[in-house]
């Protein structure tokens, strides 16, 4: 047995046994001295000593007043003297939480004092989320710091389906989407976006605790979900090795034996929008529960692609979820958890900035340079045959999660996961409608992972966890990239004139090819006689193909601790390290399938001396040179970008090990029921990288560089405040990181480079807000201010890519009841400042590509976007309709530029979606 799995087995056996064993010690106790207050404070209060979650709608508060707590007690024994007299009565839930009910009909007191409350009774299977969305006491403060919650209710009420989605909602967070496979994320301005197998990355992507973190396989489907939490700044003891710069964890329902339950969504639209969400919950006995969820998610191409096919920017996404759930008892649990995605969209629309649509074959010009107009695209197959455009992705994925009280205040949790992924993505690299550049990046990738974790709290004023945590992964990228040599060499030399370049009648006869390689030779220097240019341009090719393949295997384990020392109710000091020890494999190897680059041999030619080029030319410029990378031949296999490896894709590999630390340090302050402070100091640690490079020259040895490891240091304060009897909460921090050793990547004069950009620091501010104005009007916003730089090395004062110096969010809820129902108005606006989509800053003095970037296009101003959501849903009944409208203004703007295009001298931007609309409709047992 491999280490990998036996470390994983043994780690199974242990969750599993402690999963049985019976715990030794009655339920926690806790000492209260609760005085008469009303019972929203009292339940606050209540909460801060106990920790217990408990739901309560807001309508039960008004006009009750609590009875007076003191002694030890259990949190249920407590929560039931405190609700003595006062018409109400706590239940525990199946996941141990405590929900508030009436004993009977609610007092008069209570009905005068919310006269314009909708007095709907919705089915008894919605109630539990219906007053989760109202109200949740749980006024402990969060154990992270930068914590921005949303609830998944709340996510369905507004449609979220994608992160990008929850970046426009979430001060610190920024995200895109042009394609699932290729998403970008940022925290607080730290970025990351790439598909190589051996990178690690820089914030965490979580599923139930579980990492998904590598880029092609992070961007996945939102549905059914308890909630999604944000946690900004670094937080590696919480959220593990990944969580260098923040961590977003996805937290999915699970099975309930509480209750049978089931759902139906249906969604039509405009642009062929069809979504269909189903949900079925299956209690299989008193203890045990089966629960399935599935979507399925269509539109039709947003933009018209003039080459031909199906229109650009679609969507075709299916999603299944299975879990099953065991509830023992004595707040026991365990939860198997398998997730199935598959995304088959069509091509992306990356339009030249540049360039205008055009009949490849005339030139014709057949539409305008808008960013979100019609475009003409292409793209070819691994072979560089023509092929359609477009994206087949899969993820799956499994999990145990499990936890089990040992008591005497100890809990055993363990999370064991596995998941993989595979995408093949076929992209017009150059955004033209000439086939230049055409790109196909296959991924492969799996990963491994188990955590266990033993936490102590026992209400008394030590808190502690510790734990160990493994993860393997294992990855490939490989990218074929197709180039059309003629094409090429017009872009180089300049025969490819925006904004209109001639069509390939054109731009591949003899004589304007010639011309093309007499040109290129005067500006060496060199006099190109015209019989051998015309011999030179017939062996240039129309489908030249590199492949650059890169392998990344890390094993790494993991031990970690945090303790929280309470001196007095009101005070908490916490301090946890997380120590990480890693080996890594990296390999590449480089080929070009169909022989070598005739363009790039006359590169090379031109810089020799007389008699070597006189030589060199001659061979190029024979029959049928470099038409096999197997014939054999005088002058080695030269290639444009990426050089092969020995014997034309030979594999070589190293080897890397080390470790370091990562940690924090928390001070909290909470004076009174509904009113905290924090100052956190944390270190956050991305590993150093073993990063795998093609050769310099044709066919040589492959090169290997060790990036150091990325360190940020942040400090960060903040405060939670409830107030106005809860009805508003507020929460602000305000926060500052230094970064160093940043690394990027760059095409440096046809060499793919890892470049230092050095050090980065930040100053930001991040405010959220949630206001109920009346019982019938909700209001929620959120502001972020971050103020990201690059300080030093390559890029020395750029921004960060995707991170916008501000944000803004604000979303309503506004209810109105009407005869026999009630109508919901939910708009959500969001705006952010200017973004750019590269950490060069597009800034032409820094471009390095084969052909030079002389305008800096690749930013989008700010802009904002309104959508708007209206709800029916009647007084009587398990079903409620609606109509939906995203992008209301219909605003113009792109999600992405820049792309691998930009390297060869083609600059290429992806559109956000414009105004959409539909109808939907909700059915629930």
């Amino acid at each position: 047995m491999s280490v990998p799995r036996l470390v994983l087995s043994g780690l199974a056996g242990l969750a599993l046994a402690a999963s049985t064993i019976e715990a030794s010690a009655a339920e926690r106790r806790w000492t209260f001295d609760l005085k008469v207050a009303p019972l929203g404070q009292a339940l606050l209060a209540f909460n801060a000593v106990s920790g217990a979650q408990v739901i309560v709608s807001r309508d039960l508060l008004a006009g009750r007043t609590a009875r007076p707590v003191r002694g030890r007690h259990t949190a249920p024994e407590a929560l039931a003297l405190l609700l003595a007299g006062t018409g109400l009565h706590a239940e525990v839930t199946a996941r141990g939480v405590l929900m508030i009910r009436p004993d009977g009909p609610p007092p008069p007191s209570a009905k005068a004092t919310s006269p314009t409350r909708p007095t709907l009774a919705p089915p008894p299977a919605e109630e539990a989320a219906r007053m989760e969305a109202v109200m949740v006491v749980a006024v402990r403060p969060p154990p992270v710091t930068g914590l921005s919650t949303l609830d998944g209710a709340r996510l369905d009420q507004l449609g979220i389906v994608g992160m990008d989605q929850v970046g426009r909602l979430t001060p610190g967070l920024s995200a895109v989407s042009v394609s699932p496979a290729t998403a970008g994320f940022s925290m607080r301005g730290v970025t990351q976006a790439s598909g190589d197998a051996s990178r690690e990355p820089r914030m965490a992507m979580l599923q139930d605790g579980m990492p998904a973190s590598k880029e092609r396989g992070a961007y996945f489907e939102l549905f059914d979900l308890e909630r999604v939490d944000v946690a900004k700044g670094p937080q590696p003891t919480l959220y593990g090795r990944g969580a260098m710069a923040g961590a977003v964890d996805v937290i999915q329902r699970k099975a309930d034996p509480s209750g049978r339950d089931w759902s139906t969504r249906v969604e039509i639209g405009d642009k062929g929008h069809r979504t269909l969400d189903l949900m079925a919950n299956q209690p299989l006995g008193e203890t045990l529960a089966l629960r399935l969820a599935a979507r399925s998610r269509r539109r039709d191409g947003l933009i018209a692609n003039l080459s031909g096919g199906p229109a650009l920017n679609s969507v075709a996404t299916d999603a299944a979820r299975l879990s099953l759930g065991w509830r023992p008892g004595d707040g026991d649990r365990l939860d198997l958890i398998v997730n199935y995605q598959r995304d088959r969209p069509g091509g992306r629309a990356l339009k030249s900035l540049i360039f205008l649509p055009t009949d490849p074959t005339t030139g014709a010009v057949l539409a305008d340079l808008g960013r979100a107009t019609a475009a003409s695209l292409s793209a070819n197959d691994e072979q560089g045959r023509s092929a359609p455009l477009g994206l087949d992705r899969t993820l799956v994925s499994a999990a145990l999660i499990s936890s089990h009280r040992l008591g005497d205040g100890l809990t055993l949790d363990s999370t064991l996961g596995y998941r993989r992924f595979y995408a093949d993505e076929r992209q017009d690299g150059d955004g033209l409608a000439l086939p230049v550049l055409g790109v196909l990046e296959q991924t492969r990738g799996s990963q491994a992972s188990a955590d266990l974790r033993l936490g102590y709290e026992a209400g008394g004023r030590w808190r502690a966890f510790a734990g160990v945590a493994f993860f393997h992964e294992d990855g490939t990228q490989r990218a074929s990239f197709t180039l059309d040599e003629r094409l090429m060499l017009a872009r180089l030399v300049g025969g490819l004139t925006p904004p209109a370049p001639p069509g390939l009648a054109a731009a591949t006869a003899p004589d304007f090819i010639a011309a093309q390689l007499r040109q290129l030779a005067a500006r060496r220097g060199v006099a190109l006689a015209g019989d051998l240019a015309l011999r030179l341009a017939d062996n240039l090719k129309a489908a030249y193909v590199e492949r650059n393949q890169n392998f990344g295997r890390t094993t790494a384990v993991d031990v970690y601790g945090d303790v929280t020392f309470a001196p007095t109710p009101a005070w908490a000091l916490s301090v946890g390290l997380r120590y990480s020890r890693d080996a890594k494999d990296s390999a590449v190897a480089t080929s070009l399938p169909r022989g070598p680059s005739v363009l790039a041999g006359v590169g090379k030619a031109l810089a020799m001396d007389s008699a070597a080029r006189t030589s060199m030319l001659n061979a190029l410029a024979s029959p049928g040179a470099g038409a096999s990378a197997d014939t054999p031949r005088s002058w080695p296999n030269y290639a444009i970008v990426f050089q092969p490896t020995a014997g034309n894709g030979q594999r070589f590999a190293s080897t890397l090990s080390g470790g370091g630390w990562s940690g924090r340090v928390t001070a909290r302050y909470a004076p009174a029921p509904g009113i905290s402070a924090y100052a956190a100091y944390a270190r956050g640690r991305r590993p150093s990288v073993l990063v795998a490079g093609p050769p310099l020259t044709a066919e040589g040895a492959a090169r290997f560089g060790v990036v150091p490891a990325e360190t940020i240091d942040s400090v960060e304060v903040g405060s939670h405040v409830l107030a106005a009897d809860q009805r508003l909460s507020l929460d602000l921090a305000a926060y500052g990181y230094r970064y160093v050793n940043f690394q990027t990547t760059k095409l440096v004069d046809g060499e793919l480079q890892t470049l230092n950009a050095g050090r980065a620091d930040a100053v930001g501010l991040e405010a959220q807000a949630r206001y109920e104005i009346s019982p019938a009007v909700h209001l929620i916003a959120a502001y972020g201010f971050n103020h990201s730089r690059l300080r030093s090395g390559a890029f020395a004062g750029n921004r960060f890519r995707l991170a916008p110096d501000h944000k803004v969010s604000i979303s309503a809820e506004l209810a109105r009841p009407v005869p026999g129902g009630q109508f919901t108005v939910l708009p959500a606006w969001s705006w952010q400042s200017k973004i750019f989509f590269s950490d060069d800053n597009d800034r032409p003095d820094l471009s390095r590509g084969l052909v030079r970037d002389v305008v800096q296009d690749e930013v989008q101003r700010a802009y904002g976007l309104l959508d708007l959501r209206l709800e029916y849903r009647p007084s009587a009944g398990r079903w409620s309709a609606g109509v939906f409208v995203t992008n209301l203004l219909n605003n113009r703007y792109i999600a992405d530029a820049g792309f691998i295009g930009e390297s060869f001298g083609f600059s290429a931007s992806a559109a956000g979606p414009a105004r959409l609309w539909g109808v939907s409709v909700n059915l629930r047992r």
